[in-house]
């Protein structure tokens, strides 16, 4: 006889129908992970919970206490818990059940639950704070209920077969069968024999009629597991798991991907997970595999199978987890070690491959160094460029207004030729007659570079024992009114980046390998997925984002000689309001370049154009080997130091810090500026 649920209490469909309201509810503990610390200080416990209304993959709880003996204490899945004054709220995206400062917790164990409620109030094992009432029994009735709802041959603690109740004596007699051992594992824990629930990511997926069979990655290795050589061909290899006679279709070394390594377990799928398997689940998806039974395979490898319950015959235990902002903590895992396999077979491409393959490094490099004769070939090329790109300055400066006709190799190494210099007269004239830079944020009065880089005032901090100390940074932001005296990289062809966009990215470490870039703006230039390596390149995409940074002066009128100067990043969203052009490859695009060079024309003036001349004297010198006099240091440095035909703007600057190998660090980022 199945009893309903408790008075004051609601199923879990209903509850999640009414989130923010405080609420009774109880579930049978299918997944639970063990107490940690939260990001403040208080100790948390999460585990997932099932009833007759939700679905298999259950609904996810969290329980905060200060002190961690508080917190809900589970044996086995399958134990039932009993919730009190607990709210369904929004955590990271998605909806969970979430405790309170007056929610209180009961717990029944699995092992002593009976397999048929009696008429009589039977005597379970339970835990429980001290203060918190027993259960009555409506509760534990429905708690039987709960616990019998599932299958019980699931659950990673023993199973009672006959349970005898004796309501004159306080404890119960308990004949348990050894039902089969099963947990969460990582592969490489796995032994035979036993029974396991698995999270990895699928590599390969053969269907057939009858069976599927699955190649799952945790990125753990497993010395028992087939051993995937990079660089092997077929034939080297041996037939695939499970078929020795090479019928099926083959997860040779030629045609894998990766991981490399004794990484991937392959799992056979029988009916009906195997047909669920082929309608709901593709290469690169993580899943949740239950109750997986590990064997050898023919050739004396370790391999996985799920046949079908054959109590419950149409349950499946094959479920696909979300990787993206609802991501399990599991499935995180997985992505932090496929990361570090990727950076290990990226950074160390050479000797890892060495290692993985188990062969010598071949002899010979297609790097080799160039003789003296092709040395002093291109000594005198370099030379003859320079002269030209010096020949082609000097007839700027006298002939402005003048259009020459020009070849791409009259261009010296910098990129100056008199056609740009031509283009620079037209437009400054064009500037004159039009607006600059406009900022939002207008009602906020713009302060002065001094008082932003400032650290006095705004980042004083006393704490709650009156120790005084300076914030390494702020999130602030601040209005200016500077102008551009530089600019990074030196080449505007550089103003963009490619960028992949990586199944890593909604990690919340993967900050720290984005701050370690020399710009510190978040963003990376080139992923850390090497394009060599297949198994990156899977599910990563390819966009180009802009990426440069600005030197800022204050264009405050003031009586000091130096000005203050700040360096800002400007990336991402900000540069494309900036500029009011999306990113794409600079050096490929042949009207990009030019347009992106007009804008900033407007923004610093004849700055660029200065650079070049410059960088075209010092390269020069450098060329003909020859040791700078007074007189061309003071050319050169006259290049850049007379006044500059920068026009003042006003910009929004927004302070940040990037945390540097444990270290956090102070960053500035341009926004809010646009150029009309």
């Amino acid at each position: 006889m199945a009893s309903t649920v408790p008075p004051g209490f609601v199923d879990l469909h209903t509850a999640f129908m009414r989130p923010d309201t405080e609420l009774n509810v109880m579930g049978v503990v299918i997944d639970y992970l063990p107490p940690a610390k939260s990001k403040g200080n208080d100790w948390m416990s999460t585990f997932t919970v099932v009833d007759n209304t939700t679905s298999y993959t259950g609904e996810k709880a969290r329980y905060f206490r200060a002190q961690e003996t508080d917190l809900p204490r589970f044996r086995s899945t399958g134990d039932v818990v009993m919730l009190r004054k607990v709210k369904i709220k929004d955590w990271s995206g998605m909806k969970i059940i979430l405790s309170g400062r007056s929610s209180t917790w009961v717990v029944f164990h699995q092992a002593s639950m009976p397999l048929s409620i009696s008429e009589i109030q039977p005597i379970l094992d339970l835990s429980k704070p001290v203060i918190v009432s027993e259960p009555n029994i409506p509760e534990t009735r429905y708690a039987i209920t709960l616990c019998n709802s599932q299958d019980r041959s699931s659950y990673s603690a023993r199973i009672p077969q006959n349970v005898s109740i004796d309501t004159g004596t306080p404890n119960m007699s308990i004949s348990a069968g050894s039902g089969p051992k099963l947990k969460f594992s990582l592969i490489k824990d796995v032994s035979i024999a036993s029974y396991y629930d698995v999270v990895g990511q699928v590599v390969k997926l053969y269907p057939d009629d009858i069976k599927t069979e699955l190649y799952i990655t945790d990125y753990t290795s497993n010395g028992l597991l087939y051993n995937y050589e990079w660089g092997r061909s077929a034939d080297d290899g041996a037939a695939r798991e499970g078929d020795a006679y090479g019928y099926a279709p083959r997860a040779t070394n030629k045609n894998w991907q990766g991981p490399f390594g004794k990484l991937t377990l392959s799992v056979t799928l029988w009916t009906p997970h195997s047909s669920w398997t082929q309608a709901n689940v593709k290469e690169g998806d993580f899943v949740f595999l239950r109750n997986v039974h590990i064997k050898y395979s023919r050739d004396s490898k370790i391999e996985g199978v799920i046949h079908t319950d054959r109590q419950w015959p149409e349950k499946v235990d094959v479920s696909v987890l979300d990787s993206k902002e609802n991501a399990d903590d599991r499935v995180k895992d997985v992505l932090r070690r496929k990361r570090d396999y990727m950076k290990k077979f990226e950074h160390q491409s050479k000797e890892f491959v060495d290692e993985v393959r188990g062969q010598k490094r071949k002899k010979g490099d297609s790097t080799k160094p160039l003789s003296s004769a092709q040395l002093k070939k291109r000594r005198r090329q370099e030379r003859k460029e320079a002269e030209q790109g010096k020949k082609s300055s000097k007839s700027a400066e006298s002939n402005n207004d003048t259009t020459t006709k020009m070849t791409g190799k009259e261009l010296n190494k910098n990129g100056a030729s008199l056609l740009f210099l031509y283009q620079t007269q037209i437009w400054r004239r064009r500037y004159l007659i039009c607006l600059p830079v406009a900022c939002t944020h207008d009602s906020i009065p713009p302060r002065s570079l001094t008082s932003i880089i400032s650290l006095e005032k705004t980042h004083a901090h006393i704490t709650p024992n009156g120790t005084s100390c300076t914030l390494p940074f702020q999130n602030t932001c601040s209005r200016a009114t500077v102008r551009v005296v530089d600019f990074f990289p030196h080449d505007l062809a550089d103003f963009a980046v490619r960028h992949k966009t990586s199944e890593f990215d909604n990690l919340s470490d993967n900050d720290d390998d984005k701050s370690n870039n020399s710009d510190g703006s978040g963003s990376t230039s080139v992923s850390s997925v090497s394009d060599s390596d297949p198994d990156s390149t899977r599910k990563a995409e390819v966009k180009w984002e802009w990426r440069f940074c600005l030197l800022l002066e204050d264009a405050n009128p003031s009586m000091e000689k130096t000005k203050d100067r700040i360096k800002v990043f400007v990336a991402d969203d900000d540069a494309i309001f900036l500029l009011k052009m999306d990113a794409e490859n600079l050096r490929t695009s042949p009207t990009t370049l030019p347009q992106l060079r007009e804008k900033l024309f407007i923004l610093w003036g004849d700055l660029e154009e200065r650079k070049m001349r410059a960088g075209a004297l010092r390269e020069t010198n450098a060329n003909d080997a020859v040791r700078k006099s007074g007189a061309e240091d003071a050319k050169e440095k006259g290049v850049m130091q007379c006044p500059l035909r920068t026009p003042p703007f006003q910009c929004c600057i927004k302070e940040y810090g990037v945390n540097v190998k444990g270290k956090w660090e102070r960053r500035f980022r341009m926004f809010g500026a646009t150029i009309s």
